[in-house]
């Protein structure tokens, strides 16, 4: 995927071959939802497929309402069900002179779940080729869906400055409901976000 970003240019981040670079205004997920209720054969399955499809276009006008620049994702049938996985890009800013923590930057596009009884968040640093050393949120997180409707989501945050930009940054967010998953997902997201890189 590709987006603007205000000077110098663009970024690029690249998804895994089968994913779907969504158009954050209109994205139609009906032939994704035909194909996958193809795929299935009970009752029950095409519940799951529907809720699926519901959850994916809620995720992403919940990322578009809170400023994603872009997003991907895909969502497949694997040997336990449903496997939904997406990734988007944030511009986030921090106001002339607030000193924030990176907790308190993440915290724009994000909610930690503990107290919804689910594990804590972890702060560290990473080393993106051709960036350097950026700060990173793994953990659970609660994504609101819709008013009154909310999901816990397996998920990464890494926080890039914006070069020339002081107190303007990239998060970059990859998140997912498959909580059994979540190492090889963090994994994913890992390398998804390692391919990173300004324009």
């Amino acid at each position: 995927m590709s987006a603007p970003v205000h000077t110098p240019g663009s970024f690029t981040l690249q998804v895994p071959e089968g994913w779907t670079d969504y158009d954050l205004d209109h994205q139609d997920f009906s032939r994704q939802q035909a194909e996958l209720r193809a795929a299935v054969t009970t009752p029950e399955e095409r519940r799951a497929v529907d809720d699926a499809i519901r959850q994916a276009r809620r995720l992403l006008r919940s990322a578009r309402q809170q400023g994603a620049t872009s997003a991907a994702g895909m969502i497949a049938r694997d040997d336990d069900g449903l496997l939904m996985a997406f990734v988007a890009v944030f511009s986030v800013s921090v106001p002339d002179g607030a000193d924030l923590s990176v907790s308190d930057i993440a915290q724009q596009v994000s909610r930690p779940a503990g107290v919804h009884g689910y594990g804590d968040r972890t702060v560290g640093a990473v080393t993106l080729p051709g960036i350097g050393s950026v700060a990173r949120i793994t953990g659970t997180e609660v994504v609101e869906l819709t008013e009154g409707t909310s999901a816990v989501v397996a998920a990464m945050h890494t926080i890039i400055p914006i070069p020339a930009q002081p107190g303007s940054f990239l998060v970059v967010t990859g998140m997912s409901p498959n909580l059994p998953l979540t190492d090889v997902l963090l994994d994913l997201f890992d390398a998804i976000t390692g391919t990173f890189r300004f324009a």
